[in-house]
Protein backbone atom coordinates (compact mmCIF):
# COMPACT_ATOMS: atom_id res chain seq x y z
CA UNK A 1 0.00 0.00 0.00
CA UNK A 2 0.99 3.09 -0.30
CA UNK A 3 1.45 5.56 2.70
CA UNK A 4 -1.94 7.11 2.98
CA UNK A 5 -3.95 4.16 2.78
CA UNK A 6 -1.55 2.24 5.42
CA UNK A 7 -1.91 4.92 7.99
CA UNK A 8 -5.52 4.42 6.99
CA UNK A 9 -5.63 1.13 7.22
CA UNK A 10 -3.34 0.50 10.88
CA UNK A 11 -5.38 3.89 12.10
CA UNK A 12 -8.76 1.59 11.14
CA UNK A 13 -7.85 -1.49 13.31
CA UNK A 14 -6.45 0.58 16.01
CA UNK A 15 -9.31 2.41 16.81
CA UNK A 16 -11.50 -0.56 16.34
CA UNK A 17 -9.41 -2.45 18.35
CA UNK A 18 -9.76 0.15 20.83
CA UNK A 19 -13.37 0.80 20.52
CA UNK A 20 -13.99 -2.59 21.45
CA UNK A 21 -11.66 -2.57 24.28
CA UNK A 22 -12.85 0.92 25.54
CA UNK A 23 -17.08 -0.86 25.46
CA UNK A 24 -15.53 -4.25 27.67
CA UNK A 25 -13.67 -1.66 29.55
CA UNK A 26 -16.62 0.66 30.73
CA UNK A 27 -19.46 -2.25 30.75
CA UNK A 28 -17.05 -4.10 32.84
CA UNK A 29 -16.31 -1.54 35.63
CA UNK A 30 -20.03 -1.05 35.74
CA UNK A 31 -20.81 -3.96 36.22
CA UNK A 32 -18.39 -4.74 38.72
CA UNK A 33 -19.29 -1.51 40.69
CA UNK A 34 -22.69 -2.43 40.66
CA UNK A 35 -21.76 -6.13 42.41
CA UNK A 36 -19.69 -4.63 44.72
CA UNK A 37 -21.21 -1.69 46.08
CA UNK A 38 -25.50 -2.21 44.95
CA UNK A 39 -27.58 0.27 45.49
CA UNK A 40 -31.30 1.15 45.22
CA UNK A 41 -34.51 -1.26 45.29
CA UNK A 42 -35.42 -5.10 44.30
CA UNK A 43 -38.57 -5.72 43.47
CA UNK A 44 -40.09 -8.70 43.70
CA UNK A 45 -43.08 -9.74 40.85
CA UNK A 46 -44.10 -12.82 42.27
CA UNK A 47 -45.02 -11.95 45.47
CA UNK A 48 -49.01 -11.21 45.81
CA UNK A 49 -48.93 -8.28 45.93
CA UNK A 50 -45.93 -6.68 44.54
CA UNK A 51 -43.33 -5.71 46.92
CA UNK A 52 -40.51 -3.20 46.89
CA UNK A 53 -37.30 -4.06 49.23
CA UNK A 54 -34.72 -1.53 49.87
CA UNK A 55 -31.03 -2.62 49.41
CA UNK A 56 -29.39 -2.54 52.45
CA UNK A 57 -26.67 0.22 52.49
CA UNK A 58 -22.96 -1.26 51.58
CA UNK A 59 -20.17 -1.27 53.64
CA UNK A 60 -17.64 2.18 53.38
CA UNK A 61 -14.84 -0.22 51.69
CA UNK A 62 -17.53 -1.70 49.04
CA UNK A 63 -18.52 2.40 48.37
CA UNK A 64 -14.62 3.19 48.14
CA UNK A 65 -14.18 0.37 45.71
CA UNK A 66 -17.25 0.51 43.72
CA UNK A 67 -15.98 4.64 43.34
CA UNK A 68 -12.37 3.39 42.37
CA UNK A 69 -14.36 1.60 39.63
CA UNK A 70 -16.83 4.24 38.49
CA UNK A 71 -13.45 6.09 37.66
CA UNK A 72 -12.02 3.51 35.74
CA UNK A 73 -15.11 3.24 34.33
CA UNK A 74 -14.18 6.65 32.10
CA UNK A 75 -10.45 6.45 32.65
CA UNK A 76 -10.03 3.51 30.74
CA UNK A 77 -11.27 4.06 27.49
CA UNK A 78 -9.43 7.06 27.64
CA UNK A 79 -6.65 5.33 28.06
CA UNK A 80 -7.12 2.52 25.62
CA UNK A 81 -7.56 5.56 22.61
CA UNK A 82 -4.34 7.31 24.03
CA UNK A 83 -2.56 4.18 23.90
CA UNK A 84 -4.62 3.45 20.15
CA UNK A 85 -2.97 6.72 19.11
CA UNK A 86 0.61 5.77 19.97
CA UNK A 87 0.25 2.43 18.50
CA UNK A 88 -0.67 3.63 15.06
CA UNK A 89 2.24 5.93 15.15
CA UNK A 90 4.41 3.68 15.99
CA UNK A 91 3.53 0.70 13.54
CA UNK A 92 3.39 3.53 10.71
CA UNK A 93 7.33 4.34 11.39
CA UNK A 94 8.57 0.55 12.37
CA UNK A 95 6.37 -0.77 9.03
CA UNK A 96 6.43 2.00 6.59
CA UNK A 97 9.19 4.60 7.47
CA UNK A 98 11.91 2.91 9.78
CA UNK A 99 13.85 0.68 7.29
CA UNK A 100 14.04 3.31 4.06
CA UNK A 101 14.75 6.14 6.46
CA UNK A 102 17.64 4.23 7.34
CA UNK A 103 18.67 3.02 4.29
CA UNK A 104 18.86 6.92 2.61
CA UNK A 105 20.60 7.49 6.11
CA UNK A 106 23.03 5.23 5.44
CA UNK A 107 23.58 6.22 1.81
CA UNK A 108 23.76 10.19 2.44
CA UNK A 109 26.47 9.20 4.61
CA UNK A 110 28.20 7.23 2.25
CA UNK A 111 27.72 9.91 -0.65
CA UNK A 112 28.79 12.59 1.39
CA UNK A 113 32.42 10.22 1.54
CA UNK A 114 32.52 10.04 -2.23
CA UNK A 115 32.05 6.36 -1.83
CA UNK A 116 29.60 5.21 -4.21
CA UNK A 117 30.89 1.58 -4.46
CA UNK A 118 27.10 0.39 -2.59
CA UNK A 119 23.63 -0.47 -4.03
CA UNK A 120 20.28 1.21 -2.39
CA UNK A 121 17.71 -1.63 -2.05
CA UNK A 122 14.29 -1.01 -2.52
CA UNK A 123 12.36 -3.23 -0.59
CA UNK A 124 8.43 -2.29 -1.20
CA UNK A 125 7.14 0.48 -4.09
CA UNK A 126 5.34 2.76 -2.00
CA UNK A 127 6.47 6.18 -2.27
CA UNK A 128 9.28 5.57 0.28
CA UNK A 129 10.62 2.66 -2.00
CA UNK A 130 10.35 5.06 -4.88
CA UNK A 131 12.21 7.44 -3.27
CA UNK A 132 15.08 4.51 -2.43
CA UNK A 133 14.66 3.79 -6.25
CA UNK A 134 15.35 7.57 -7.08
CA UNK A 135 18.53 7.80 -4.77
CA UNK A 136 20.03 4.32 -6.24
CA UNK A 137 19.49 6.03 -9.63
CA UNK A 138 21.12 9.13 -8.32
CA UNK A 139 24.00 7.60 -7.26
CA UNK A 140 24.57 5.52 -10.08
CA UNK A 141 24.64 8.84 -12.37
CA UNK A 142 27.36 9.77 -10.18
CA UNK A 143 29.49 6.96 -10.44
CA UNK A 144 29.18 7.43 -13.87
CA UNK A 145 30.13 11.56 -13.78
CA UNK A 146 32.76 10.59 -11.39
CA UNK A 147 33.97 7.73 -13.59
CA UNK A 148 33.95 10.05 -16.67
CA UNK A 149 36.09 12.63 -14.59
CA UNK A 150 38.46 10.37 -13.68
CA UNK A 151 38.75 8.89 -17.27
CA UNK A 152 39.09 12.34 -18.63
CA UNK A 153 41.80 13.06 -16.21
CA UNK A 154 43.93 9.96 -17.12
CA UNK A 155 43.63 11.00 -20.27
CA UNK A 156 44.82 14.94 -19.49
CA UNK A 157 47.70 12.92 -17.57
CA UNK A 158 48.73 11.00 -20.59
CA UNK A 159 47.90 13.77 -22.99
CA UNK A 160 50.25 15.77 -21.24
CA UNK A 161 52.42 13.10 -20.68
CA UNK A 162 52.96 12.61 -24.18
CA UNK A 163 53.21 16.20 -25.08
CA UNK A 164 56.28 17.01 -22.37
CA UNK A 165 57.93 13.69 -23.55
CA UNK A 166 57.27 14.46 -27.61
CA UNK A 167 58.81 17.88 -27.67
CA UNK A 168 61.98 16.37 -25.78
CA UNK A 169 63.68 15.31 -28.65
CA UNK A 170 62.83 18.00 -30.69
CA UNK A 171 64.31 20.17 -28.56
CA UNK A 172 67.59 18.30 -28.48
CA UNK A 173 67.55 18.53 -32.62
CA UNK A 174 67.39 22.05 -32.18
CA UNK A 175 70.40 22.37 -29.38
CA UNK A 176 72.30 20.38 -31.54
CA UNK A 177 71.98 21.91 -34.91
CA UNK A 178 72.47 25.34 -32.62
CA UNK A 179 75.43 24.14 -31.10
CA UNK A 180 77.25 23.14 -34.21
CA UNK A 181 76.32 26.46 -35.56
CA UNK A 182 77.73 28.09 -32.45
CA UNK A 183 80.78 26.18 -32.61
CA UNK A 184 81.72 26.83 -36.08
CA UNK A 185 81.51 30.37 -35.12
CA UNK A 186 83.60 30.09 -32.69
CA UNK A 187 86.48 27.97 -34.71
CA UNK A 188 86.31 30.52 -37.16
CA UNK A 189 85.82 27.56 -40.10
CA UNK A 190 82.19 29.07 -40.85
CA UNK A 191 80.92 27.19 -44.10
CA UNK A 192 77.35 29.25 -45.70
CA UNK A 193 76.42 25.99 -46.90
CA UNK A 194 76.81 24.12 -43.92
CA UNK A 195 75.56 27.28 -41.73
CA UNK A 196 72.45 27.72 -44.15
CA UNK A 197 71.68 24.35 -43.46
CA UNK A 198 71.65 24.72 -39.47
CA UNK A 199 69.32 27.01 -39.52
CA UNK A 200 67.16 25.35 -42.10
CA UNK A 201 66.79 22.61 -39.91
CA UNK A 202 66.04 24.74 -36.64
CA UNK A 203 63.83 26.53 -39.03
CA UNK A 204 61.86 23.52 -39.96
CA UNK A 205 62.38 21.79 -36.11
CA UNK A 206 60.28 25.51 -35.03
CA UNK A 207 57.68 24.66 -37.45
CA UNK A 208 57.35 21.90 -36.15
CA UNK A 209 57.36 22.28 -32.74
CA UNK A 210 54.68 25.24 -33.56
CA UNK A 211 52.49 22.92 -35.23
CA UNK A 212 52.81 20.35 -32.63
CA UNK A 213 51.83 22.65 -29.97
CA UNK A 214 49.01 23.55 -31.92
CA UNK A 215 47.50 20.17 -32.57
CA UNK A 216 47.49 19.29 -29.16
CA UNK A 217 46.06 22.22 -27.91
CA UNK A 218 43.09 21.59 -29.47
CA UNK A 219 42.54 17.45 -28.96
CA UNK A 220 41.29 16.14 -25.62
CA UNK A 221 43.01 11.95 -26.19
CA UNK A 222 46.35 11.18 -27.78
CA UNK A 223 44.27 9.13 -30.62
CA UNK A 224 42.74 12.15 -31.42
CA UNK A 225 46.15 13.41 -32.80
CA UNK A 226 45.37 15.04 -36.88
CA UNK A 227 46.87 13.11 -39.44
CA UNK A 228 48.01 14.71 -42.54
CA UNK A 229 49.46 12.34 -45.70
CA UNK A 230 51.29 14.12 -47.95
CA UNK A 231 53.09 12.55 -51.05
CA UNK A 232 56.82 12.85 -50.18
CA UNK A 233 60.18 11.19 -52.41
CA UNK A 234 61.82 8.87 -50.59
CA UNK A 235 65.32 9.81 -50.64
CA UNK A 236 63.94 13.29 -49.22
CA UNK A 237 62.64 11.55 -46.21
CA UNK A 238 66.25 8.99 -45.81
CA UNK A 239 67.65 12.38 -45.93
CA UNK A 240 65.63 14.13 -43.27
CA UNK A 241 65.94 10.95 -40.85
CA UNK A 242 69.52 10.94 -41.17
CA UNK A 243 70.39 14.53 -40.49
CA UNK A 244 68.19 13.96 -37.34
CA UNK A 245 69.64 10.97 -36.04
CA UNK A 246 72.96 12.32 -36.30
CA UNK A 247 72.05 15.24 -34.07
CA UNK A 248 71.31 13.28 -30.98
CA UNK A 249 74.35 14.17 -29.04
CA UNK A 250 75.69 10.56 -27.86
CA UNK A 251 79.53 8.66 -27.62
CA UNK A 252 77.96 5.40 -29.29
CA UNK A 253 78.43 4.31 -32.95
CA UNK A 254 75.51 4.95 -34.98
CA UNK A 255 74.56 3.09 -37.60
CA UNK A 256 71.95 4.06 -40.85
CA UNK A 257 71.04 1.79 -43.32
CA UNK A 258 68.51 1.98 -46.08
CA UNK A 259 67.33 -0.09 -49.04
CA UNK A 260 66.58 1.70 -52.53
CA UNK A 261 63.17 3.29 -53.53
CA UNK A 262 62.80 4.86 -56.72
CA UNK A 263 58.99 5.98 -55.77
CA UNK A 264 57.18 8.49 -53.76
CA UNK A 265 55.45 7.92 -50.61
CA UNK A 266 52.31 8.70 -48.96
CA UNK A 267 53.10 9.46 -45.25
CA UNK A 268 52.38 11.86 -42.43
CA UNK A 269 55.93 13.23 -41.94
CA UNK A 270 54.99 14.61 -38.60
CA UNK A 271 54.29 10.94 -36.73
CA UNK A 272 57.12 9.24 -38.52
CA UNK A 273 59.55 11.44 -36.95
CA UNK A 274 58.03 11.43 -33.66
CA UNK A 275 58.32 7.48 -33.73
CA UNK A 276 61.78 7.86 -34.77
CA UNK A 277 63.01 10.22 -31.97
CA UNK A 278 61.51 8.16 -29.62
CA UNK A 279 63.24 5.13 -30.81
CA UNK A 280 66.22 6.64 -31.40
CA UNK A 281 66.08 8.44 -27.76
CA UNK A 282 65.12 4.66 -25.81
CA UNK A 283 67.64 2.88 -27.39
CA UNK A 284 70.72 5.69 -27.20
CA UNK A 285 69.60 5.51 -23.45
CA UNK A 286 70.14 2.00 -22.93
CA UNK A 287 72.59 1.24 -25.55
CA UNK A 288 75.90 0.05 -24.59
CA UNK A 289 78.22 0.66 -27.80
CA UNK A 290 76.05 0.92 -30.94
CA UNK A 291 72.70 1.91 -32.26
CA UNK A 292 71.46 0.46 -35.62
CA UNK A 293 68.67 2.13 -37.84
CA UNK A 294 67.53 0.74 -40.86
CA UNK A 295 64.55 1.69 -43.56
CA UNK A 296 62.64 -0.44 -45.85
CA UNK A 297 60.08 -0.63 -48.14
CA UNK A 298 57.72 -3.94 -48.14
CA UNK A 299 54.63 -3.75 -50.51
CA UNK A 300 52.74 -0.33 -49.28
CA UNK A 301 54.32 -0.57 -45.79
CA UNK A 302 56.87 1.48 -44.55
CA UNK A 303 59.36 -0.13 -42.05
CA UNK A 304 61.01 1.44 -39.70
CA UNK A 305 63.84 -0.63 -37.34
CA UNK A 306 65.83 0.47 -34.44
CA UNK A 307 68.52 -2.14 -32.49
CA UNK A 308 70.45 -1.57 -29.70
CA UNK A 309 73.01 -3.74 -27.87
CA UNK A 310 71.54 -2.72 -24.13
CA UNK A 311 69.96 -4.66 -21.79
CA UNK A 312 66.62 -5.42 -23.22
CA UNK A 313 63.06 -4.77 -22.13
CA UNK A 314 61.71 -5.66 -19.23
CA UNK A 315 59.82 -9.24 -18.97
CA UNK A 316 56.32 -7.18 -17.66
CA UNK A 317 56.33 -4.99 -21.27
CA UNK A 318 57.10 -8.15 -23.23
CA UNK A 319 54.44 -10.18 -21.40
CA UNK A 320 51.78 -7.34 -20.60
CA UNK A 321 52.38 -5.29 -24.20
CA UNK A 322 52.61 -1.66 -24.43
CA UNK A 323 50.97 0.24 -21.42
CA UNK A 324 51.40 3.92 -20.50
CA UNK A 325 53.74 5.51 -17.92
CA UNK A 326 55.61 2.08 -17.99
CA UNK A 327 59.25 2.70 -17.77
CA UNK A 328 62.22 0.57 -18.21
CA UNK A 329 64.23 2.11 -15.58
CA UNK A 330 64.50 4.13 -12.53
CA UNK A 331 65.08 7.64 -14.64
CA UNK A 332 62.96 9.49 -13.01
CA UNK A 333 63.14 11.96 -15.60
CA UNK A 334 61.37 10.24 -18.07
CA UNK A 335 57.26 9.43 -18.07
CA UNK A 336 57.74 6.25 -19.44
CA UNK A 337 55.42 7.35 -22.32
CA UNK A 338 57.71 7.26 -25.65
CA UNK A 339 57.03 3.30 -26.52
CA UNK A 340 53.47 4.11 -25.85
CA UNK A 341 53.20 7.20 -27.66
CA UNK A 342 54.90 5.53 -30.56
CA UNK A 343 52.65 2.42 -30.50
CA UNK A 344 49.18 5.35 -30.94
CA UNK A 345 50.97 7.58 -33.34
CA UNK A 346 51.75 3.75 -35.94
CA UNK A 347 48.40 2.91 -35.08
CA UNK A 348 46.79 6.26 -36.09
CA UNK A 349 48.80 5.65 -39.57
CA UNK A 350 47.50 2.47 -39.77
CA UNK A 351 50.31 0.60 -38.81
CA UNK A 352 51.99 -1.06 -35.53
CA UNK A 353 54.95 -1.25 -33.76
CA UNK A 354 56.54 -4.56 -32.76
CA UNK A 355 59.40 -5.09 -29.59
CA UNK A 356 61.15 -7.96 -28.64
CA UNK A 357 64.52 -8.82 -27.13
CA UNK A 358 67.45 -10.37 -28.71
CA UNK A 359 70.44 -11.50 -27.07
CA UNK A 360 72.89 -9.04 -27.71
CA UNK A 361 69.87 -6.38 -27.04
CA UNK A 362 66.64 -5.14 -28.37
CA UNK A 363 65.03 -4.66 -31.64
CA UNK A 364 61.78 -2.31 -32.08
CA UNK A 365 59.91 -1.79 -35.47
CA UNK A 366 57.28 0.44 -36.72
CA UNK A 367 55.16 -0.44 -39.82
CA UNK A 368 53.65 2.53 -41.59
CA UNK A 369 51.01 2.21 -44.42
CA UNK A 370 51.95 4.87 -46.87
CA UNK A 371 49.51 4.19 -49.45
Amino acid sequence: MNLKKSLFTIAFINNTAALVLSAAAFWGCMNLSSLIAPQGFIIDVHSSPITMIKIPEPAENAIKIAEIFSFLQIALPVSIYTLALFSTASMFYRLKLKEPLKILSMATSRMIENDLDFMIETHSQDEMGQLCTAFETMRKALLENNRELWRQAEERKRLNAAFSHNLRNPVTVLKGSAKLAKQAILDGTVDTGQFFEHLSLIESYTDRIEHYIESMSSIQRIEEIPLVREITDWNSIILELEKMVHFFETDKLINFETDPYLHSILIDKSILFQIAENFMSNALRFAKQSVSISCTMTEDMFKLTVTDDGCGFPISLIKNGIQPFQKGSGDSEHFGMGLYTSKLLAERHSGSITIQNTQTGTIVSAALKVR
